[in-house]
């Protein structure tokens, strides 16, 4: 199946369920260490790409002019408008489109983002590209993402896990590939922050829908995981009888070069 349409399919199943705030990816601390992260300023006009539901393009609207929110999924949109409207954010316009063919016009944004993105996306250098692209000469670029291990054989373990929770997962990427990914799409890294994310495991499967027959296999997994040396780069951990993990976030904040590198 192509990709876009494994994507389609997933997140139209996810959406009603990102509402959820016990949810990591709806954690008002987390949203607020990503805004206060970013260089918005009043007058800025503003790109989330792959916006989803809509969390970061909701977060950053009160802080500048306007804000594009674009998304593959058009449930994930709808969810998008309807809580934008309930919060009465009237600076926020979404469209239906593609990362990778972007519909707007080169340089026309100050800032363009994406979070939790990257590690959907097949060939992440072409949205990258794009999203380069659409920025202005002397704008910003953040992507905001998961962070797997550095060591390439617990990095693989890693994404098979979340692949098998999700089959819309592609990789998430080391820091050291975030780093090399900027550089190729003639980005400069200025800014790269990381944090440790903790989350419930059973969210964490709930959220996706994942199959129980997948999710037991999942959880014997990471529970053979406990207490030793992470051999699936998740750092499994019990607390209050609940098992929960950990993810790295990072937000790589970059500008554009003078001349963008091309394929």
């Amino acid at each position: 199946m192509d990709h876009n349409r494994v994507v389609r399919k997933e997140f139209s199943k996810q959406a009603a369920r990102f509402g959820d705030q016990g949810l990591t990816l709806s954690s008002q601390d987390l949203l607020d260490w990503i805004v206060d992260s970013l260089p918005l300023k009043k007058e800025f006009r503003v790109l989330d790409v792959a916006a989803g539901t809509g969390h970061l393009s909701r977060a950053i609207a009160p802080r500048v002019n306007e804000v594009a929110a674009i998304d593959l999924t058009p449930a994930m949109l709808a969810q998008a408008r309807e809580e934008a409207a309930r919060q009465n954010l009237t600076n926020i316009v979404f469209e239906e489109g593609n990362a990778e063919r972007l519909p707007y016009e080169t340089g026309r944004f100050d800032l363009v983002a994406s979070r939790l993105a990257l590690h959907h996306f097949e060939k992440p250098i072409i949205p990258l590209r794009e999203m380069a692209r659409v920025c202005k000469p002397d704008g910003r670029l953040a992507a905001i993402d998961l962070m797997a291990p550095e060591d390439p054989k617990i990095a693989e373990t890693y994404n098979s896990l979340e692949r098998s929770r999700d089959p819309s997962h592609t990789a998430a990427l080391s820091i050291t590939q975030m780093k090399a990914l900027f550089a190729d799409a003639g980005l400069a890294i200025e800014t790269l922050e990381t944090r440790n994310v903790e989350v419930d495991f059973q969210r964490w499967t709930q959220m996706t829908g994942t199959a129980p027959g997948v999710t037991e296999a999942l959880k014997e997994r990471l529970l053979k995981d406990l207490g030793a040396d992470s051999e699936t780069g998740m750092r499994p951990f019990i607390r209050n009888g609940a098992l929960k993990f950990l993810q790295v976030w990072a937000i790589a904040v970059g500008k554009k070069a003078s001349v963008a590198k091309r394929a």
